[in-house]
């Protein structure tokens, strides 16, 4: 068997053979992935939005701030 040759189990799942997925794949898979887990698992869900509405209430309190600073 020569280098170039690959086997079922090295084969990647992508358009062209010898290439990785590129970032719009990852990115999509990575979707995917995290809707599935928001589905299954509530704790989890819960955490996550918790979170993303505490990081979105930070950033307009220093968009404020900032825009306060200005006048």
């Amino acid at each position: 068997m020569s280098t170039t040759e690959t086997t079922p189990s090295q084969a990647v799942k992508s358009p062209l053979p010898g290439t990785a997925p590129g970032r719009r794949r990852k990115k999509a898979e990575g979707r995917k992935k995290r809707v599935l887990k928001l589905h299954s698992n509530k704790e989890f869900a819960t955490q996550y939005f918790e979170a993303k509405s505490k990081r979105s209430i930070e950033k307009k309190a220093a968009f404020r701030k900032k825009k306060s600073k200005k006048k």
